[in-house]
């Protein structure tokens, strides 16, 4: 059975989108971040992976013909799924990656734009013609973040389960 869920854009799936119209009603698409980085935002920079999934609910989400709900949510992925990474660059640059690592992934994804991080703990993401806001939570030693969201899952015996849902990211470099 398919796996219904969100392929982890994670950070993407707990952002608010903003986008404005001018007088003419043409979109407008934000401008990029720009400027000096914050320590704050050094810290951040390099590259990060998904490293764990945990849900508030037990969630059956694979297809095995055993009834093993678990929170732990990361396990039950595929290494296509969970083939998740941010690149965040001293110069602002950005880079969201999917399926990208891993051999024979059919939904690869990449998106590209700019980032800033403020001393709140927002994520500001300008990509796409859009600006996705995420509150994240570093760790002490800046070796990994997480996001929190109320997701929508499928479990695999089609019932819908709304938990709320915590994305790890470990630092790679």
């Amino acid at each position: 059975m398919k796996k219904s869920i969100f392929l982890v854009k994670s950070l993407m799936a707990f952002s608010i989108l903003f986008v404005s119209c001018d007088d003419d009603n043409e979109i407008k698409c934000p401008d990029a971040l720009t400027g000096e980085l914050s320590t704050i935002e050094t810290d951040l920079t390099g590259t990060w992976v998904l490293s764990d999934i945990v849900s508030e609910d037990a969630i059956d989400l694979t297809d095995d013909d055993t009834d093993n709900a678990s929170m732990d949510l990361y396990t039950q992925y595929t290494e296509c799924q969970k083939d998740i990474s941010y690149e965040f660059d001293a110069d602002r640059s950005y880079a969201f990656l999917a399926g990208k690592s891993v051999a024979d992934c059919d939904n690869e994804q990449e998106s590209v734009g700019t980032w800033g991080l403020s001393a709140t703990s927002v994520l500001t993401v300008v990509s796409n013609c859009s600006s996705q806001i995420t509150n994240i939570e570093v760790n002490d030693d800046s070796t990994a973040f997480t996001t929190n969201g109320n997701i929508q899952y499928v479990d695999v015996n089609g019932d819908v389960v709304i938990s709320e849902t915590t994305f790890t990211y470990s630092k790679v470099e």
